[in-house]
């Protein structure tokens, strides 16, 4: 009886020769950018999902920086055999801390890691007429959780392979910075899509599409620069200079000035309530859905508001 490959199955299984690999999307991109202008690096930060030899083998060709969660133990083109035991006889470079977001029913918390590297070769994987050559000189990073808290069911355990130095602790605490900044590029995309909803928009040119998404972009930078004030600056107050008196005003007449005033806190939950977030203790940050609702509103307020004014 035919039934569907689990994930690992189909990641496993070679492919055919005819039948074009989902992964080369992300190859393919990269060399539709071309090689970046003088003087300029690029960095290409990615899940397990890029862990593939052409989009890593695309990078280096291309001058791209790398910085790839690995999905997989490769097999070395230089004995130890594999990738894991290669980082497993690596020293210690240090322990540092990193913010863990709330995932899988488990509180957030933050995560004491430790952290080692080495370089390694990669052997070239099969491939329809013949592997291809080795990755020469790939780094890897091992990030390993310790000191795990009691109750955490997925202690924090990963592999970064980079095509950035990382023998010195320093350098070794940039690459997992740069991995880690890929929550924000993740959040932008959320802001975007599950936000503005720009994926349901009926426009089928490019050329009218473009200007949509130019102008959906802006607005989900500004959200999502204000949630992220809200998390790292609850008490500041950059987000009310941001939004200005009108749209603070209406806010205020809509859900209350909130104690403490306007900080960068209470204005994203402002916002999130005019689009229908309950605000009540246990629920945590308001979601995209209802922080995009809010905003939507909050532009017909000041919309009807400017009308009647005139």
């Amino acid at each position: 009886m035919p039934h569907a490959a689990s994930g690992s199955q189909r990641r496993n299984a070679k492919p055919e020769a005819e039948s074009p690999r989902r992964s080369n999307k992300w190859a393919e991109s990269i060399r539709r950018l071309g090689r970046p202008p003088e003087g300029v690096r690029w960095i290409y930060c990615a899940d397990r999902e890029s862990d593939v030899y052409e989009v890593i083998d695309t990078c280096v060709q291309h001058g791209v920086d790398l910085v790839i969660r690995s999905c997989q133990d490769r097999c070395l083109a230089d004995p130890p055999e594999h990738l894991r035991e290669a980082v497993a006889q690596a020293p210690l470079l240090g322990r540092t801390t990193v913010e863990v977001r709330t995932r899988g029913g488990q509180p957030a918390r933050r995560a004491i890691v430790e952290v080692r590297s080495a370089r390694v070769n990669l052997k070239g994987p099969w491939r329809p007429g013949g592997a291809p050559g080795p990755l020469r000189d790939i780094g890897v990073v091992e990030v390993r959780e310790v000191d795990v808290p009691e109750g955490v069911k997925e202690p924090l355990h990963g592999f970064l392979l980079t095509s950035l130095k990382c023998n010195t602790w320093a350098q070794a605490q940039r690459v997992v910075g740069y991995y880690t900044a890929r929550w924000w590029i993740e959040e932008y995309h959320k802001a975007l899509k599950s936000g503005a909803g720009v994926e349901n928009s009926q426009l089928e040119k490019a050329y009218r599409l473009e200007p949509l998404i130019a102008v959906l972009a802006v607005v989900a930078g500004r959200l999502l620069s204000t949630k992220m004030l809200a998390r790292s600056r609850p008490e500041s107050f950059e987000a009310a200079v941001s939004f200005g008196e009108e749209m603070l005003s209406i806010l205020e007449h809509k859900v209350g000035k909130p104690k403490g005033g306007w900080t960068n806190n209470n204005v994203l939950i402002a916002l999130a309530r005019v689009g229908g977030f309950l605000a009540r203790k246990h629920d945590g940050m308001p979601g995209w859905r209802t922080i995009w609702r809010g905003w939507h509103r909050l532009i017909w307020m000041c919309e009807g508001t400017n009308l009647m004014n005139r």
